[in-house]
């Protein structure tokens, strides 16, 4: 067979794999969104099929030869010779978990899933306890089978941040730590002498439904396309559906903090901004989907927070939103953006975090799951080890574990490995940000109102460019160098010292 026959029977397949995990994404986003509780036992069976059924074909012996034989081609061309790299990974991956693991993870998560918003609502981390134990034991054991001869837990961040380890991750947290440890200490002095701009406002009532409607025409002046997504509310927001034309983000509402449904609808249109901006020729093809989850949260937070808290943004929609919320008629401009950027150190939150304590609030989750995995603590120390870390760099103690370490959905999903995405998202997204600005008059053109030559941009140096380039090339070929902590740390300082007149 010739390599355009071989090619062309390679992305049938791989085609045939996206619908699968497409039809997983659209189970998941029902189960979190619409499904009945009694539906419970019946979606974990679906998965499990479909699971089982993406685990035969992702790792059978025909994708594996036909692989071989285009990997020994020397005729393809770069998008194709990607595309068959990154095919390899996932099929070599694969082709070492057994599939009774792939079943029982599969319906596993969804029962776990179950019991976290249980235990959630009752701040009773015994009720999940035996759930996660059972979680992290199959982590493991996937770990073990995909590579036993490295830790546990850099295999399960690899599956998240291909390439990155813990040795990796452990200097790129101290840098942080370095710089952000004395940052909010400063903070933290200057909130006590007083005198800053009165935020008060920020706590002001305001309905669920009013805010879903303020907050979907924010969505829309980004450019989320709602003929190809849509918007939701659920108890942890997200963004998931299937693929590039049926993308969907979630919000949730508390009527005394309505900034949070807000920051929580531009950061989730951050992530679908990325989805809906991938290569949709090569869209069902492992070369075109998001290069890491570090890059997918560069995007969210390049918008929630560079973006969507800064002076130029807000210029244009500022009038809009007074208009919407009275009470904002009595707040100057200057003093809404201070609110936006407002530090709240008694936060317990990490998705309602400021953008200067939430790394901490990320690398507090890493060095959990790190000390997890090598045995150094058990699922029963849990509750006492986050709340220590909590007082050790945050100087606050959570309450319950509502508040503690049953806030976040991730665990019970089995995405241990995940929360260091979060913080390499924002160091991406300084970086891409700094580049950006040297090709686009970025404040000039948001303050017009006008968010596409950021988008486009963005469009062109990471969202269509897919999977073409490890991670580290991806990067550099867009700001001229790989990952580096410089630009977020720099920025950061020099944002917070201004607003706090550090």
């Amino acid at each position: 067979m010739t390599t355009g026959e071989l090619y062309a029977d390679l992305t049938r397949r791989l085609s045939d794999l996206t619908a699968i995990e497409e039809t997983l994404g659209i189970l998941q986003w029902d189960q979190e969104i619409v499904m009945p509780k009694g539906a419970v036992h019946a979606r974990g069976r679906q998965k499990a099929t479909l699971a089982g059924l993406l685990h035969q074909n992702q790792s059978s012996a025909a994708l594996g030869g036909l692989l071989q034989r285009l990997g020994e081609r020397g005729d393809l061309d770069d998008i194709a010779r990607a595309n068959v790299r990154e095919a390899h990974r996932d099929h070599a991956r694969a082709a070492r978990i057994p599939e009774a693991l792939v079943r029982r993870w599969a319906s596993l998560t969804v029962q776990a899933h179950d019991v976290w918003v249980e235990a959630r609502k009752a701040a009773a981390f015994g009720q999940f306890e035996p759930v996660l134990g059972e979680m992290v034991d199959l982590a493991k054991q996937r770990a073990a089978a995909i590579d036993p001869g490295r830790p546990a837990y850099d295999v399960l961040i690899d599956e998240f941040e291909v390439g990155m380890t813990m040795a990796r991750l452990d200097g790129v947290f101290a840098e942080l730590k370095a710089t952000l440890v004395p940052l909010i200490a400063r903070v933290r002095a200057r909130m006590a002498q007083g005198g800053l701009p009165d935020a008060s406002w920020l706590r002001s009532p305001v309905p669920a439904e009013r805010q879903r409607e303020v907050g979907e025409s924010m969505v829309r002046a980004m450019g989320f396309d709602f003929d190809r997504g849509r918007l939701d509310t659920s108890v942890h927001p997200f963004c998931g559906g299937a693929g590039t034309d049926d993308v969907r983000i979630t919000t949730r509402y508390k009527e005394t903090a309505f900034l949070g449904s807000l920051s929580g609808m531009i950061h989730e249109t951050g992530h679908a901004l990325y989805e809906q901006g991938r290569d949709r020729t090569l869209g069902d093809q492992p070369v075109s989907r998001a290069r890491s989850m570090g890059i997918h949260e560069s995007q969210s937070l390049l918008w929630e927070k560079q973006v969507g808290q800064g002076a130029a943004f807000w210029r244009p929609h500022y009038p809009r939103l007074q208009a919407a919320y009275a009470f904002l008629a009595a707040v100057s401009f200057d003093d809404f953006v201070f609110g936006l950027n407002l530090v709240q150190l008694g936060n317990f939150i990490r998705v309602d975090a400021d953008e200067l304590t939430y790394p901490l609030h990320v690398i507090l989750r890493y060095e959990i799951e790190r000390d997890l995995f090598s045995g150094a603590l058990a699922v029963a120390d849990l509750p006492a080890a986050w709340n220590a870390k909590m007082v050790q760099y945050l100087g606050i103690e959570p309450p319950d574990a509502a508040l503690g370490c049953l806030q976040d959905v991730h665990w019970s999903s089995g995405s241990f490995g995940y929360f260091p995405s979060y913080t390499l998202g924002a160091v991406y997204a300084a970086q891409f940000m700094q580049a950006a600005r040297k090709a686009v008059d970025v404040e000039a053109t948001l303050g017009a109102g006008d968010v596409q030559p950021l988008l486009g941009w963005l469009r062109e140096h990471v969202h269509r460019m897919g999977s073409r380039f490890p991670t580290d090339e991806l990067v550099a070929r867009a700001t001229g160098r790989p990952l580096d902590t410089a630009p977020f740390r720099a920025y950061v300082t020099e944002k917070y010292s201004r607003l706090y007149r550090l």
